[in-house]
């Protein structure tokens, strides 16, 4: 049976977590928004054809599922769960939803360059539009994260996390 340490947070590290959490929160809006504009996307005729859509569609929901294991971390931290696993999830998590931004954005203009209805063009439009949202919140929650770990210690835990042996 594996132990893990329990860490105390401080009452300054908890209000940073909250804040991280808001922040998530307010984060919400903006991914389910940009999901429903994919999935709208990946069903219209004029669009649903596309050679990378499947692959768009999965990075788009790679992102959601980003948000959403940062905020179970999150909660988790706050429930005494606090750990140096827990630690290492969160900054995982974290960049899950930067890497399958950085993708969505890729897939998307891949996609855009065989659709040829107006529709469906402006739904790419829209996406655009919703991508650089996402981006605007994913740097809010940088700034968070980096408020609750620390510079150094958020870079110590990125390193530590992706590179594999």
């Amino acid at each position: 049976m594996s132990y893990t340490r329990t860490q105390n947070i401080s009452t300054d590290d908890q209000y940073r977590l909250l804040e991280w959490w808001n922040t998530t929160e307010s984060a919400k809006v903006v991914v389910r928004y940009l999901v429903s504009l994919v999935s709208e996307l990946r069903l219209h005729p004029e669009s649903s054809h596309a050679d990378g859509m499947v692959l768009f569609y999965r990075a788009v929901s790679e992102i959601s599922y980003g948000y959403a294991c940062i905020r179970g971390c999150i909660r988790r931290a706050f429930s005494g769960e606090f750990s140096d696993a827990l630690r290492k999830n969160m900054v995982m998590c974290h960049s899950f939803a930067h890497k399958y931004s950085v993708d969505a954005k890729v897939l998307l203009e891949r996609v855009a360059k065989q659709i040829t209805g107006d529709n469906a063009l402006q739904l790419v439009s829209r996406i655009r539009r919703q991508l650089r949202k996402n981006d605007e919140m994913l740097n809010e929650i940088s700034e968070k994260a980096q408020a609750f770990f620390g510079t150094e210690a958020l870079q110590s835990l990125e390193k530590e996390v992706w590179i594999v042996p």
